[in-house]
């Protein structure tokens, strides 16, 4: 008998430290969902930098086009029947501010609310601040500042390019 109340009494008091053990969880509590609060955390956490990641990605990779200079053709020049081509030299933005580069625009709709056409990117490193277009009989000849050239032949930005 003394055996089984010295038994009874230490499972009471594992009992008593088992209640004391989880009303004392602290950070470890658990919500109704049944996940302790530092796995919510983590959890909100890796979602919240995913989502800083993406909008980061987007506003640093997102392009925006910014008009330089636009140059048209001399009236009567005509590419494969065409008339009324058109060169614009943009530099290329992102959301943020930075310059990602420069791009010439060559076509027929290359100066509109949305253009369309043969794009030519600006190698790095060149002044394409003050572009020269050389309208020649096969094509279209751009000189840049710096002494750089780049021909585009004409079947190039003719024809829907």
């Amino acid at each position: 008998m003394i055996c089984r109340a010295a038994e009874g009494t230490a499972s009471q008091g594992n009992v008593h430290r088992r209640g004391a053990a989880l009303h004392n969880l602290g950070m470890n509590e658990r919500r109704a969902s049944g996940l302790p609060m530092n796995v919510v955390f983590v959890l909100v956490g890796a979602v919240l930098g995913i989502v800083l990641a993406i909008g980061w990605w987007w506003l640093d990779d997102a392009r925006v086009l910014v008009r330089l200079q636009a140059h048209a053709a001399p009236a009567g020049l005509v590419y494969a029947g065409e008339s009324g081509h058109g060169v614009v030299l943009a530099r290329i933005d992102n959301h943020l501010g930075d310059v990602q580069g420069y791009e010439v625009w060559l076509g027929r709709a290359v100066n509109s609310d949305t253009p369309y056409g043969h794009v030519v990117e600006v190698p790095d490193g060149w002044d394409a601040q003050n572009m020269r277009v050389d309208w020649l009989p096969d094509g279209v000849g751009l000189v840049f500042a710096d002494a750089g050239r780049i021909f585009v032949p004409d079947d190039q930005f003719t024809g829907g390019r």
